[in-house]
């Protein structure tokens, strides 16, 4: 009986997807399309049901003593994805009047979302303390998100020709990956040339140790200095490369101008 008022007063799946649908009931259904003719954008990311969210309970490391309870109880929610699409969907539009149209100079832009995280977590470590008649508890609630970066394809066409293509990886904030701890860092020295960036472990650049299609990366200067360093990221379809220049800020920048330009 005891077992069953702690568990029940507990935030469940179906409190938790109520408490979803009031937040995003009217950002459902996919935004009606578009008539500009300079931007599109798409996505291939579909749900398997109709609902605006799907919470699943789980209970874990349960630890009933005689005077002591606790438990982890964890709901995990996942969002249609049609939701963050719509989001993402207005921002850009939204941005977009601010001079897109004149940039692009008469082409068209076309964004494919490829990848959108659409997950987060409620975690509920529990504790009570059982008393002679009456009992104290204490709870640690925390919300986690979905530790996944957003990935949006793009391709510019003039005339229906495709002149450029890529793919831009928006990383997540809360990642520490991506502005970890290493164990140390290794001096590369770098040659731009036919828009491939090619990487030496000496000055005279006889020993190659990489070489990237700067059209298939994407360069960002990082948010936070690491180890008191400006560094820049370099996303490639196969992994994060973070640099930082011995020289200037300006030199770092011009690299990063460089490497944009071969695009």
């Amino acid at each position: 009986m005891v077992c069953t008022m702690l568990f029940t007063s507990c935030l469940t799946s179906k409190k938790l997807d109520k408490q979803v649908s009031k937040q995003y009931s009217d950002r459902q259904q996919p935004q009606k399309k578009k008539q500009d003719d300079y931007i599109s954008i798409t996505s291939g990311l579909t749900s398997i049901t109709d609902k605006i969210s799907i919470s699943e309970t789980k209970t874990s490391n349960v630890l009933p003593l005689l005077v002591y309870w606790s438990w982890d109880y964890k709901n995990t929610c996942t969002i249609n994805p049609q939701i963050p699409i719509n989001n993402f969907t207005a921002t850009v539009l939204n941005t977009a009047k601010k001079g897109l149209k004149e940039k692009l100079n008469g082409q068209k832009l076309e964004l494919t979302v490829d990848k959108i995280p659409n997950r987060f977590a409620i975690d509920d470590k529990a504790h009570v303390v059982f008393l002679i008649m009456y009992g104290v508890s204490w709870e640690n609630v925390s919300i986690k998100t979905e530790n996944a970066d957003m990935v949006v394809s793009y391709r510019i066409l003039k005339d229906n020709i495709e002149t450029k293509n890529g793919t831009i990886i928006i990383p997540n904030p809360n990642d520490k990956k991506h502005l970890g701890m290493f164990k140390s860092w290794k001096k590369r020295y770098f040659f731009l040339s036919n828009r491939k960036l090619t990487y030496y472990s000496d000055p005279t650049m006889k020993e190659e140790k990489g070489t990237m299609d700067v059209r298939e990366v994407t360069v960002i200067p990082a948010k936070r200095a690491v180890e008191g360093h400006t560094v820049i990221q370099i996303f490639t379809p196969a992994r994060t490369l973070l640099i930082y220049c011995e020289g200037s800020a300006g030199e770092l920048q011009s690299w990063i101008d460089a490497i944009s330009a071969c695009k």
